[in-house]
C-alpha cells in the first residue's frame, strides 16, 4: 500500500512539474534588449549572450570574460551568487543593487591548469529575476605548449 502511495504522489508531483510550469504563454523577446519590459513585476535578468569561446589558448593560462547583462524589469535586480561545476571556473559579479534600466556584467575567470583538449563550462547566475537562475557556458580548446 505504502509502495502504491508514493508511486501516485511521485507520478502526480512530475505530472505537476512538467505540465504546470509551461502554461504562461511566453512573452516575445524584444529586439532592444536595454527597453523596459513595463508589464514585469519585478527585475529580468536580460543577457546579451550566454555563451562565449576563448578559442585555442595554452595550458596553465587564465582567461576570463565578462558577461554584459540589463535588468529588464520594473525592480531592483540582486545576483545573490554564481555556482560552478569546477574549481577551474570562478564567476564575480556585482553586489550592488542594478536598477532597471541599467546594465552589469557578470566576469568568469577559466583557469586552465591541468587541462587539455576541449573544455566547456558553466556558471549559474542565481538572482532575484524572474527568471531566478541562468547558465552562463565558456568553452576553449586548450592546447600544450
Amino acid at each position: 500500500m505504502n509502495k502504491q502511495i508514493f508511486y501516485f504522489s511521485s507520478m502526480l508531483f512530475l505530472f505537476v512539474f512538467l505540465f504546470g510550469c509551461n502554461q504562461a504563454p511566453q512573452a516575445e523577446k524584444s529586439s532592444s534588449k536595454s527597453q523596459i519590459n513595463p508589464e514585469a513585476e519585478g527585475p529580468v535578468i536580460s543577457f546579451q549572450k550566454d555563451v562565449h569561446d576563448f578559442g585555442k589558448i595554452i595550458t596553465g593560462e587564465r582567461v576570463s570574460y565578462g558577461f554584459r547583462f540589463t535588468n529588464n524589469g520594473s525592480s531592483p535586480l540582486l545576483i545573490t551568487g554564481t555556482r560552478s561545476g569546477c574549481g577551474c571556473t570562478v564567476g564575480d559579479y556585482p553586489k550592488d543593487p542594478v536598477m532597471p534600466g541599467n546594465e552589469g556584467r557578470v566576469h568568469i575567470v577559466f583557469n586552465s591548469s591541468g587541462r587539455r583538449g576541449f573544455q566547456s563550462e558553466s556558471v549559474r547566475v542565481l538572482s532575484n529575476a524572474e527568471e531566478s537562475v541562468v547558465t552562463l557556458r565558456i568553452t576553449a580548446e586548450v592546447m600544450e605548449r
